[in-house]
């Protein structure tokens, strides 16, 4: 009897204090004459281009933004220089000085009290906003503080998720485990606080079809918009490409008649095995033969990360006479340019949730540049095999469809112009179709069914 009496304290109490909070706090009554977006990435936001690419949306329709995140890389100039775009620094928790040895739970946890701390204090000083558009991952604890501005800070602010892959996936990937106890918590948490969103974007129908299924998201809340390249990535020029051979120290060396360009970008992280590329840059080598030569390869590894050392530890004990390998970490108005100077790309990006995309795709289809891309569920929604790029699955795939790809001029051409297809397929004009209805953007078409949406947010 006592027991049963104390959790009925307990819990009453978990939902008497919301209530409380919800009906004690002053309303503040300023109201910005123009509508104001906050968008927030707890990464870099330098880094982050979908939200760049949301912010540039969200400006060109009016909108005056406010921009947090890390901000250890200079975002897009059209960025930087915009008076409608305000960047709001947090510090990453990385910095914080904190003795050796400890537990990871103990780190984890001071962390996120740490980030807590500093995207409460940056979220009051931005409350009235008519939108608060936050990335995710990561969830922890972004969610949490999201959910609590919404709902007792800034009550008139519509917070919207928009999705790129699972939290609780990649950790369970950086712990090695789908069943530590930590895994199952995030899990549960991104399960539950992801419910209080007023809307959902996502980077794919699957990932769209998971959050109904598995998170139990009303399907009208739930809006898939596939990245699109934006407009800084442009095929080439051949003119532009032969400046750029002749005066680029990364093609130093790169005889265009002969030789192929092959790119791949980054961020040197565990759900990128680049063994599995550096293993078919081997076998490309040695398939090449005085009876049957291959043309030479330049492979550029575009990105900066965690694992770089590793990677280029494991480049410098191979041995190569058929290929060239060069790593450059590029500013943002540089990076398209590179990209558009390839014969082909690769992605070996392996999704952690097997839902969501890669953005290095959209990018080099963006430049009129095919791919070969490692292979995942939801991959089929953006590469289609022989038409705009070819699929691999282990090294022995990838080196066999290099030498196929530089062996076989038309099934270059072929999936040349698949690429050029979809580089006519850009940002802007899916963002304003798409999410434009999510943030009462008028003058789009087929807004029946999000304006539906709209109307129903008094169900949270």
């Amino acid at each position: 009897m006592a027991i049963s009496t104390t959790v009925a304290i307990c819990l009453g109490t978990y939902f008497l204090i919301p209530a409380m909070l919800y009906w004690l706090l002053p309303r503040d009554p300023t109201i910005h004459p123009r509508k104001r977006a906050v968008v927030l990435v707890l990464g870099d936001i330098g880094r982050s281009p979908r939200m760049q690419y949301h912010v540039l949306s969200l400006v060109e329709t009016g909108f005056l933004v406010d921009f947090v995140g890390y901000t250890d890389t200079a975002p897009l100039q059209s960025i930087t220089e915009n008076p409608d775009v305000k960047i709001h620094e947090i510090k990453p928790a990385e910095k914080l000085s904190l003795p050796r040895g400890l537990p990871f739970i103990v780190v984890a946890a001071v962390k996120v009290v740490y980030l807590t701390k500093q995207l409460y204090q940056v979220l009051r000083s931005l409350k009235n906003a008519e939108y608060l558009l936050v990335q995710n991952p990561p969830s922890l604890p972004t969610m949490f503080v999201c959910y609590i501005f919404s709902t007792f800070i800034s009550r008139r602010t519509r917070y919207i998720i928009d999705w790129h892959n699972f939290g609780y996936t990649v950790l369970a990937l950086k712990l090695a485990s789908e069943k530590n106890i930590l895994v199952r918590i995030s899990k549960w948490y991104e399960h539950w606080f992801c419910r209080y969103a007023f809307a959902h974007l996502c980077v794919s129908k699957a990932m769209a079809e998971v959050l109904v299924r598995d998170f139990k998201i009303k399907a009208f809340r739930i809006i898939p918009l596939p990245d699109r390249p934006a407009m800084q990535f442009q095929p080439l020029s051949v003119e532009t490409k032969a400046n750029l051979f002749s005066t680029s120290p990364i093609f130093s060396g790169f005889n265009p008649a002969t030789d192929k360009v092959v790119i791949t970008s980054t961020s040197y992280t565990p759900d990128e095995d680049f063994t599995v590329l550096l293993d078919a840059l081997s076998q490309y080598d040695s398939s090449s033969t005085l009876e049957k030569p291959l043309p030479k390869i330049l492979t550029v590894v575009t990105g900066q990360g965690p694992l770089q050392e590793q990677f280029l530890s494991e480049v410098s004990r191979r041995s190569w006479s058929n290929v060239q390998l060069r790593t450059a970490w590029l500013p943002a108005e540089e990076y398209p340019v590179v990209i558009g100077a390839a014969d082909i790309g690769v992605s070996l990006h392996l999704s952690t949730s097997g839902w969501d995309l890669p953005m290095k795709v959209v990018d080099m289809f963006g430049c009129g540049v095919p791919v070969i891309a490692r292979d995942f569920p939801a991959l089929s929604e953006l590469v289609v095999p022989n038409r705009n790029g070819l699929i691999f699955n282990t090294s022995d795939d990838l080196a066999k469809q290099l030498i196929d790809v530089f062996t076989t001029p038309q099934l270059l051409r072929t999936i040349q112009k698949g690429a050029m297809v979809e580089c006519g397929n850009r940002w802007t004009e899916m963002w304003r179709i798409t999410a434009g209805p999510v943030f009462h953007i008028p003058n789009r078409e087929d807004l029946t069914e999000v304006e539906s949406s709209s109307s129903s947010d008094d169900e949270y």
